[in-house]
């Protein structure tokens, strides 16, 4: 059933077809805020307020667009209100150790590197990087999350994945 015939009928009264709705969506709402905070109690903490703003304000959602990015709308906006309320405390390094210089870098090693590059961009740039790569959306709909002109988010990737390139480049991993 598709997003927008399961939100009617969660409309209509059919409230148990929100389950049907979060599972669908809990991984990825869960990875982006995974990437955006790296510490899990956090994530899960800021995806679970994502599903209750959905369940809240369900019933006065327009089907205008896809509901992928009104949901990845608001999980941007409560982990932009979660820094704003607690500062910048999270970092990559918390729990995690950069690897060294190594040939034989696993994948996770790898991984670990590229998120604390990741780590390093400022926001706008992160974002429009994580949706854009980890979460394969098409720029004109990261874009529509973000709330940004589509010229402004193709620059914010451009700038992010040079800053991305540089920042890997003086790890001299790859």
């Amino acid at each position: 059933m598709g997003d927008k015939k399961l939100i009617k009928q969660i409309q209509q009264g059919n409230s148990d077809l929100l389950d049907v709705l979060i599972r669908k969506y809990y991984k990825d709402i869960y990875s982006f805020c995974f990437r955006k905070t790296v510490n899990s109690n956090i994530a899960a903490d800021l995806t679970q307020e994502v599903f209750l703003k959905l369940v809240h304000y369900i019933h006065s959602y327009v089907h205008d667009g896809k509901f992928k990015n009104y949901l990845f709308t608001i999980a941007r906006n409560v982990c932009i209100d979660y820094y704003r309320k607690n500062g910048d405390v999270i970092q990559f390094s918390e729990g995690l150790d950069a690897p060294a210089n190594d040939e034989n870098l696993t994948k996770v090693e790898q991984s670990e590197i590229v998120m604390q590059a990741l780590n390093d961009l400022p926001d706008i740039q992160k974002d429009v990087v994580l949706l854009r790569f980890y979460h394969d959306m098409k720029v004109r709909d990261i874009a529509e999350i973000t709330q940004t002109s589509l010229s402004t988010t193709k620059s914010r990737l451009k700038q992010g994945l040079d800053k991305l390139k540089k920042i890997i480049s003086e790890e001299d991993v790859f």
